[in-house]
């Protein structure tokens, strides 16, 4: 939800800052979209895609799309990657304005112990935003937010995780790099996005696997963020979520895969908008395929990091 904020605000005044968190699909599948460290983490070669339509029937609402490329390179001395590369593609259409990112990205994979691994991640790239002045109306004519308008930006992004047998932390940031953008207004600003997240993985038994999760995003003059939500697992194979952001909606999804190398997900969110009576519906869908493995699935490695 980068430009809901804007451009409500860009409908009353001219004195603006674009830019939300970006809405990135499917994160807790594809840790890499939002975290170079992942990269080469899961050892093995993933390509992920990732497509959600917010707040159907409302015009101009959000629509994003991502995609991710990730790789291992394996070390003669390691029995597990030790570096990873990838890439990623992020387009998000949200009203008035559209920005499209396309990075390349390195991680370093250290192991600290058997089971431990700390992992340094960073990527760099451009962000391309567009304007389109038909989808706002304002008070007062101004010329600087009447016209149309696309600018490159040079981006970067770093992160650090840490991957233990149960759990899974991380800390990254994104969409570094310049901040102004004048043609839209003297004080108009892309904005940076620093998270941090947390998962643990419950084994009930050698079938069941329960992973709370816990992901805050605060972003200097915008909303503080924060999500949580429950997956419970099944053999690896069927999947269902519960959660909420912000606690202003309601996520529920299912998901399964086909032996063990696609994986196929939807999520529904129910938000409640500030308009009695009215509600957000979004849909969300999501996919993961494993182009080559490493050697043997590790199960509980990838219910961890899917």
């Amino acid at each position: 939800m980068r430009g809901y904020i804007f451009i409500i605000g860009l409908i009353y005044s001219c004195n603006l800052e674009a830019q939300q968190a970006p809405n990135r699909v499917w994160y807790a599948m594809n840790w890499a979209s939002i975290n170079p460290a992942h990269h080469g983490l899961n050892e093995y070669v993933e390509g992920t895609f990732g497509f959600k339509q917010q707040w159907v029937g409302f015009d101009g609402a959000p629509r994003t799309v991502n995609g991710t490329l990730s790789f291992p390179f394996n070390d003669r001395k390691s029995d597990g990657a030790m570096f990873g590369a990838g890439t990623n593609v992020l387009v998000e259409r949200n009203g008035a304005f559209t920005f499209s990112t396309a990075t390349l990205e390195g991680a370093v994979n250290i192991k600290t112990n058997k089971e431990n691994r700390l992992s340094l991640g960073l990527g760099g790239g451009f962000m391309q935003v567009g304007y389109d002045p038909n989808y706002v109306t304002t008070n007062q004519q101004d010329l600087a937010v009447s016209r149309f308008s696309t600018h490159n930006y040079p981006t970067y992004k770093l992160g650090l995780s840490y991957r233990t047998k149960n759990s899974l932390s991380g800390i990254y940031v994104n969409d570094l790099g310049p901040a102004k953008w004048k043609d839209l207004g003297t004080q108009s600003a892309l904005r940076t996005e620093w998270g941090i997240y947390y998962r643990y993985l419950l084994e009930f038994s050698d079938n069941w696997y329960l992973l709370p999760t816990l992901k805050v995003t605060p972003i200097a003059t915008a909303p503080f963020n924060y999500e949580v939500n429950v997956r419970l697992n099944y053999w690896n194979r069927i999947q269902g979520w519960l959660g909420t952001q912000n606690l202003n909606n309601v996520q529920v999804g299912i998901g399964f895969k086909i032996k063990e190398v696609l994986a196929v997900n939807y999520l529904f969110d129910r938000t409640r908008a500030a308009i009695p009576g009215v509600n957000l519906n979004s849909h969300a869908l999501g996919i993961k395929y494993l182009l080559e493995k490493q050697g043997a699935i590790n199960r509980m490695q990838q219910v961890l990091l899917d």
